[in-house]
Order: structure tokens, then sequence, then C-alpha cells
């Protein structure tokens, strides 16, 4: 589902704009390429203090976050949620990880995130979903 795009007043591009945070290269660029493809300006950020630094100094129309980035078992992502929750508060937000659990479910709720899903997903069906969530805030 290719997005039709749209000038909003916080990105004057035309193309949607994407963050991924996922300290798992294999994963983060095929879906970067994909949303590519489908005409999506998309940015990989591969541990919590790139995406933190990203998202002060540009302006992104949704966020895809994995929750975990270190082999340490912690839950990077949900800071990262936040922060982004305190400088851009209806800015969709989607969590993709492999380690979801109700209990991090919940969390992510209560920090903000918009879906919760768990990996793997098909690449069409995440593109379908954001580009629904960022149509209903551009529309």
């Amino acid at each position: 589902m290719q997005y039709s795009a749209r000038v909003n007043e916080q990105n004057p591009d035309p193309q949607p704009s994407l963050l991924i945070l996922d300290d798992e290269e294999a994963i983060a660029y095929p879906i970067a390429k994909y949303f590519r493809s489908q005409g999506w300006r998309a940015e990989i950020a591969t541990e919590a203090e790139e995406a933190e630094a990203l998202v002060e100094h540009r302006r992104y129309d949704m966020f895809i976050l994995d929750l975990r980035l270190s082999s340490y078992g912690g839950a990077e992502g949900l800071e990262v949620l936040r922060g982004i929750r305190r400088s851009n508060p209806v800015t969709p937000v989607v969590i993709l990880s492999a380690f979801v659990s109700d209990e991090m479910e919940a969390e992510a709720r209560r920090s903000g995130a918009d879906h919760v899903l768990s990996k793997p997903q098909p690449l069409k069906d995440l593109a379908g979903l954001a580009a629904r969530l960022v149509g209903s805030q551009l529309g």
C-alpha cells in the first residue's frame, strides 16, 4: 500500500518520514528499504542514544521501535519511547519486538505506544498500519 504524500506542518517534506530503531541491522535495513519503496523517507538508528539525537534534531511522522537494544535483556526502547512522547505527544509510535510479554506490552502502552507488535511482521502489513496511522494524523 503506497502512501499518498501530503505535507504536514511539522514536516514540510511531502514524503512521510519514519525513524526505525532496531539494533539488528538485518531487520532494520529491510524495513527501511521496503518503506522507501512505498514512498517514505526512512532513517535507521541502531542505538538508543542515536535515536534520541535524531528525535531531538529532526521531525518524523512515525516511529517504529524495538524494545531490546542490547544482549543484556533491558528495555532501552521504552526510554526512547518516553523521550519521544515528551516532545512528540501525538506522533504515532509502533513497538516491534521479539520480546513482547503481556507485562512489557502494558508498560509500552502506558508509556505511549500506539501499537505493540511481535516480530516478525509482514512488511506489507506493517506499512499498511503505518499509512493508516500517519494518514489519520495528517488528514
